[in-house]
């Protein structure tokens, strides 16, 4: 993906001019974008979302201060040399800051609020509210075209990057016409309203009788615990009932947004940032994130599907954090999400999208570099990225406040991206995927009990593969129905919580098919997948220590299981069953893991050895010289690069990119070929939070 003024890879940056100096400051923009340009990006995203005083410009009147200060910024950017992209629709108009944004936003059509009152939000399904915004895209580019970012993408010249809306959130409207739409969604769902009464605890005696009060979750209420999940109460019905209806309909959204914009401006390329804090790995510890009893930028409970929007948007994208839900830093968060951008993207060229302008999370990149996340974005085969932010102090868009070092990490990083991407050819070896946890993330919040340790157990997997120097994608069900499993050797199923929600019995038939024809299935405890798909009987087991080739490994989780039949590979210590168990199933074989075995591969604290153990050997996994599941693993398929653990090396055509997230340097002598560090340090030695891409030698 060429942007088309430089010839280089898209690399954009989000500029935002919502807070002093920017908003007034003429020289603080214009030198803002010099150091944008010196960093190396090539194009600028304007927060240019569907306010009153665009629309009033576009009728002619004068510039208000905002869009003059819009208007400032394109002629800089032109003078510059860069180009310019919008941001054109927000998830609701962006009235989370009327105290900031001197203009109301225009919403076509809003929704309505329980007080009966407007609702500040779009009514995603309105066709005003899409007339509006299609109407606001087409006067941007009429108005502001001249020198819009154009790109070379999947082999078609000329497409205008889009950021068609930011941080989608569908929300009810509580006027007749919201209300009957969803009932109808309901009847729809259940069929009759005796099975909807029996699931909701009610008497109603039809669906067009039914109140809000009675299906629409109140934020206010009682919080559904890891007990209603469990139970199927109503309280758990109503709540996971309104996030499926926010997914459909945003699915719908992004169709008929689609579909409008393309009638628009064929070449328009829709790339809207579909979250802003991570997608299923985001923050949850910090208080500003915690809007009780749950919160906006927890992705479950926004009703979002990102791999059932992908068929709908020209790019499938979002940003990411490194970190995990406690703010601790991450590198294979984003590294995770990387890959789930790249499974949404099938057969297309893709962008991956990152926070940069941080200043929360305890300074997270002086943990982890923009080197290190740049290398990253190589290796997930991504041709171009999208960042965030310049400026914008409430979202901690800060990068004009950042010291030296971080702001060269950036600029090394573009360089070394600017001439490693032309050399990347094809995509990435498939060797391994993790299946995602489609209904619990769609449904499951962090605030369940257990909720992000079962989240922790995808990246577990994901981390642990990818130190045994494995490609792995991260899969959605629907895609593992399809039947594309042959492109793989492994596949390891997480926690899932709620997959009976939404059973599947295609992949279960895919699952199968992939065993039997030599695949190795990697499945943790609680998984209905080994009942229901191998016929595998397992019963719950209390915690406790495990034996594995005489090593004893202290387990950090609550959830265990032992099994009957198969080959026992580790056994409980005090019981003796088998907790981690090898079953053949034609040409390949399932293992049955007893454990949540990614969380505790990720557990990054563990008590003193238990006291009825006294003084025995017992490690937590992660640093035990034997692990059960990689041992099998590397058993069947062996590692074709040399294998560290924290670092991740991509395989592809012709080359290797390989990624240090360790603290540590690292000889990359053993994979032989003209290397390109980004910082140099000698012939073979890759230096700590850094990439390197190696051309394989004919």
């Amino acid at each position: 993906m060429r942007e088309k003024n430089s010839g280089n890879p898209y690399i954009n940056l989000w500029f935002g001019n919502f807070f002093e100096p920017a908003f007034s400051s003429e020289e603080f923009r214009t030198e803002g974008i010099d150091r944008i340009r010196d960093m190396g990006f090539n194009s600028i995203l304007l927060d240019s979302k569907a306010w009153q005083d665009f629309f009033d410009r576009y009728a002619g009147q004068e510039a208000t201060q905002y869009v003059a200060a819009q208007e400032h910024m394109i002629s800089e950017i032109q003078k510059s040399g860069l180009s310019h992209c919008f941001l054109a629709i927000y998830l609701n108009g962006d009235n989370l800051y009327p105290n900031i944004r001197y203009s109301p936003p225009v919403f076509g059509e809003e929704t309505t609020a329980p007080s009966g009152e407007p609702g500040k939000w779009y009514k995603y399904w309105s066709e005003r509210a899409q007339a509006s915004m299609t109407e606001h895209v087409k006067e941007l580019y009429a108005l502001y075209g001249k020198n819009a970012t154009r790109v070379s993408v999947n082999g078609t010249e000329d497409r205008l990057p889009l950021c068609s809306m930011w941080d989608p959130i569908v929300t009810f409207s509580f006027d007749k016409e919201g209300i009957s739409r969803y009932q109808t969604w309901l009847e729809e769902r259940y069929g009759s309203i005796e099975a909807f009464n029996q699931a909701y605890g009610l008497s109603a005696e039809s669906f067009s009788a039914i109140t809000p009060e009675e299906y629409w979750y109140d934020e206010n209420g009682a919080k559904p615990t890891a007990w209603d999940f469990q139970e199927h109460t109503p309280l758990f019905r109503r709540y996971t009932d309104n996030l499926r209806w926010k997914a459909e309909e945003l699915t719908r959204y992004f169709r008929s947004m689609q579909e409008k914009l393309h009638a628009l401006d064929p070449a328009l390329y829709t790339s809207p940032v579909l979250s802003q804090w991570g997608m299923f790995f985001n923050v949850s510890s910090q208080p500003r994130f915690r809007r009780e009893p749950g919160g906006l930028w927890d992705t479950c409970q926004r009703g979002i599907d990102p791999y059932r929007i992908a068929p709908h948007v020209d790019n499938c994208t979002f940003l990411t954090v490194p970190i995990l839900e406690d703010s601790s830093p991450s590198a294979y968060a984003s590294s995770c999400q990387n890959s789930m951008m790249r499974a949404m993207n099938p057969d297309r060229e893709f962008t991956v999208g990152f926070y940069l302008g941080r200043y929360l999370y305890y300074d997270i990149y002086n943990v982890i570099t923009p080197c290190e996340m740049i290398g990253m974005a190589a290796a997930s085969g991504a041709s171009g990225y999208q960042s965030y932010g310049y400026g914008g102090l409430d979202d901690g868009g800060v990068m004009h406040k950042l010291h030296d070092p971080f702001v060269s990490s950036v600029r090394t990083g573009n360089q070394w991206l600017k001439r490693v991407l032309p050399k990347i050819n094809g995509r990435r070896l498939t060797q391994a995927a993790v299946l995602y946890p489609a209904q619990m993330a769609l449904t499951e919040p962090y605030f369940v009990e257990g909720n992000p340790r079962r989240r922790q157990d995808l990246l577990g997997y994901y981390q642990s593969l990818c130190d045994l120097g494995l490609n792995v994608d991260v899969l959605h069900p629907d895609q593992a129905a399809q039947g594309i499993l042959d492109q793989y050797r492994i596949l390891a199923v997480p926690a899932d919580s709620c997959y009976e929600e939404e059973i599947n019995p295609q992949f279960e038939a895919q699952a199968a098919r992939f065993v039997e024809e030599g695949g190795l299935l990697l499945v943790s405890a609680g998984h209905p997948l080994l009942r229901r798909a191998f016929g595998i009987a397992s019963e719950s087991h209390p915690a406790q220590c495990i034996r594995y080739r005489g090593e004893g490994i202290i387990p950090g989780g609550e959830v265990f299981e032992c099994y009957t039949g198969g080959e026992a590979l580790a056994v409980y210590e005090d019981s003796g069953k088998p907790a981690v168990c090898r079953f053949p199933v034609g040409k390949g074989a399932v293992l049955a893991l007893g454990m949540e075995y990614g969380a505790e591969y990720l557990m990054q604290e563990t008590g003193a050895v238990p006291v009825p153990y006294g003084n025995r050997d017992l490690y937590p996994l992660c640093v035990a010289e034997h692990d059960p599941m990689q041992e099998a693993v590397s058993a069947f398929l062996p590692a074709r690069v040399p294998v560290q653990r924290g670092i991740e090396t991509a395989e592809f055509e012709d080359c290797y990119v390989v990624v240090n997230h360790t603290s540590y340097p690292w000889d990359c002598s053993g994979l032989p070929g003209k290397k390109e560090f980004q910082l140099p340090a000698g012939e073979s030695l890759l230096l700590p939070h850094s990439a390197v891409l190696i051309e394989k030698t004919v």
